[in-house]
């Protein structure tokens, strides 16, 4: 597929009012993956934004780290954690694909995950979890999964990915939707009768 790109709007001095072709191969998977990442990005978008509305200070991490996305520490600077976050987009009507080395024995110094779920025309709800209790969550339903044999009676392979689908939720993974207590707790310690007057106030 060739790209062209009009400029004629954006151009000054003898190139203006000229169009300017841009022209290379763009593979449909580069656009599926760019189109992935720019969902990936606004999920961490709007955790940082969430978090600053609270009154506390997010800033997202370099891009590829492998660990979390984002860095929040109190107002004071003294208590930080980080998040990793995952992005469900505004097409996705399944759930959160994840990676196969989702392990709950094994926590790689994130306490907290975020999974954001897009929608359209509103703002985003956020599934706010303790990393190792999420975990522990997606492994109870992978190994309810590749207990169960196949059609066939055979048994069932791993995929080499993990999951967490709309259909997978239970009351207590419902009752976690927009409820920032588990990171706001760690960032205030002693101090959740102001973190709870500052809520209150928030507009």
């Amino acid at each position: 597929m060739r790209k062209e790109y009009d400029f004629s709007q954006g151009t000054r001095g003898k190139h203006s009012s000229k169009r300017i072709r841009i022209v290379g191969e763009v593979s449909s998977r580069d656009g599926l993956a760019s189109r992935s990442n720019l969902v990936g990005t606004a999920g961490e978008y709007y955790v940082c934004a969430e978090l600053c509305r609270l009154g506390y200070l997010a800033l997202l991490t370099p891009k590829n780290n492998p660990l979390f996305d984002v860095v929040a520490t109190n107002i004071e600077g003294t208590t930080s954690v980080s998040i990793q976050v995952k992005t469900r987009s505004v097409r996705n009507t399944q759930g959160w694909k994840l990676g196969a080395q989702a392990n709950p024995t094994e926590t790689p110094g994130v306490p907290f995950i975020v999974l954001v779920n897009l929608h359209e025309g509103r703002l985003p709800d956020f599934y706010v979890y303790p990393y190792s209790e999420f975990v522990s969550r997606v492994s109870e339903i992978f190994n309810e999964y590749i207990a169960k044999p196949k059609r066939t009676g055979g048994p069932r392979k791993d995929p080499g990915f993990r999951w967490f689908n709309e259909i997978d939720l239970t009351d207590a993974d419902r009752a976690r939707i927009n409820n920032w207590h588990p990171i706001i707790s760690t960032l205030e310690g002693s101090n959740n009768k102001r973190s709870t007057l500052r809520r209150s106030t928030a507009p």
